[in-house]
C-alpha cells in the first residue's frame, strides 16, 4: 500500500511518500500553500498512486491550537476531492528532528529551508511505518 504524509504548514506543505511493505519513507519536493495547492496535491496523489495519507497535526503540549484548526480545514477540503482515507497523526517535534538532521547533513540554511517542511513528512511517515 502506497502511503503519503504531509507536514501542512502556511507557506508550504511538506510530502513524503513511502510503500507499506517496504516501509521507508522518501521525501519529495514541497508543494506551495497557494490557490492551486489542492490541486496539485490531487494530481500527485493520482501520480504517485497513493491508497492513504497521513497529516501531521500539529498540537500543544494540553490541547489543541489555532494551528490544528487550519489542519482540520485543509484536511476536510482534501478529503472533499478525493476518495482516499486520511490519517491525522501527531506531528510534535518533527520539525525540531528535520532541522536537526539537515544540520548533520551539512546542509545550509537556505537548503535547509527548502527541505525541512518534507523531511518533517519523511520524519512522519517513517515513523508510521516504524510503529
Amino acid at each position: 500500500m502506497k502511503l503519503l504524509a504531509l507536514d501542512f504548514g502556511g507557506r508550504r506543505i511538506g510530502v513524503a511518500v513511502g510503500d507499506a511493505e517496504i516501509g521507508v519513507a522518501n521525501a519529495r519536493p514541497f508543494l506551495l500553500n497557494d490557490s492551486d495547492a489542492l490541486d496539485n496535491l490531487v494530481e500527485l496523489i493520482e501520480r504517485e498512486g497513493v491508497e492513504k495519507i497521513l497529516i501531521g497535526l500539529p498540537r500543544g503540549f494540553r490541547e489543541e491550537t489555532e494551528q490544528t484548526d487550519i489542519v482540520r480545514k485543509f484536511a476536510a477540503e482534501l478529503d472533499a476531492k478525493i476518495a482516499i482515507p486520511l490519517e491525522f497523526v501527531d506531528e510534535r517535534f518533527t520539525s525540531k528532528i528535520a532541522t536537526s538532521n539537515l544540520q548533520t547533513a551539512n546542509l545550509n540554511s537556505r537548503e535547509q529551508k527548502n527541505l525541512v517542511d518534507s523531511e518533517s513528512a519523511r520524519i512522519i511517515l517513517q515513523e508510521f511505518f516504524d510503529t
